[in-house]
This record gives structure tokens, C-alpha cells and sequence, in this order.
């Protein structure tokens, strides 16, 4: 079985090295570095998930998330922000664009890697509910 691909975007080398050596064992990871290259690898390599900064140069992650909503399908990648903004405003507006989960900076890699397995496993729970619906 092929490993899901996770994009991972942000504007610090060092976040992505981090998201990449937690993620890399079971998944494969490519990354970008603002939101603009976010689109741009979402249209091309369609991957599974993504997570995204949110302060970004050129475009944060919100528009990102916003533009990702206007312009694709419903079988858009889910989205987990991991960002430094940590007011329950910035992590309300984050869910109010679409995103599945809000994770702040710093991040405990363990924690992110269980919150990654635990969407892939209710992404897969919704697929055998919405089969066994339409048998």
C-alpha cells in the first residue's frame, strides 16, 4: 500500500524539517514554503493532507485555505494549521476556512503525528459509512 502524502507549508526551513523527520517513517512529505506554492502543489500532486502556517509571505495560510475552497472540489486535502498565532480568535477563524484541526507552536512532533493518524482514521471511517450507505 502506498504512503498518503502530506504537504507541509511554512515559511521556516526549520518548522518544515521537523513536520518531515516526524512525518517522513510513515508518510511521504514534500513541502512550500507560502501559500501560493501550496496551491500550486495541490493542483498538481493532489496529496492527502496538508499542513499549513498561517503568517506567511505572499499568502497566509487562511487565504491559502480560502482560494483552496473557491477554485477545487469537495475532495480538497484536509487541512491542520500549526501555527505560532494562538489567540481563540486566530484558532476560531482557522476552523471557520475549513480547517480539521488548529495546532500551535511550538509543537510537540508526537502530538502531530497522532493528530495526523487520528484524521486519516476518521477520513476512512466516513469512507466505510458513506459504502455501506450506498450498498
Amino acid at each position: 500500500m502506498a504512503k498518503k502524502l502530506i504537504l507541509a507549508v511554512d515559511d521556516e526551513p526549520a518548522i518544515l524539517s521537523a513536520i518531515k523527520d516526524s512525518l517522513d517513517v510513515k508518510f511521504d512529505v514534500i513541502t512550500a514554503k507560502n501559500g501560493k506554492e501550496a496551491l500550486a502543489l495541490i493542483e498538481s500532486r493532489n496529496p492527502d493532507l496538508v499542513i499549513m502556517d498561517v503568517m506567511m509571505p505572499e499568502m497566509d495560510g487562511f487565504e491559502a485555505v480560502k482560494q483552496l475552497h473557491k477554485t477545487h472540489t469537495p475532495s480538497n486535502p484536509p487541512i491542520i494549521f500549526l501555527s505560532a498565532k494562538t489567540a481563540l480568535s486566530d484558532i476560531e477563524q482557522g476552523i471557520k476556512v475549513g480547517g480539521f484541526e488548529y495546532i500551535t507552536k511550538p509543537f510537540s512532533p508526537t502530538k502531530l503525528e497522532k493528530k495526523v493518524d487520528e484524521l486519516f482514521e476518521r477520513m476512512e471511517m466516513r469512507k466505510k459509512m458513506q459504502q455501506q450507505k450506498n450498498k
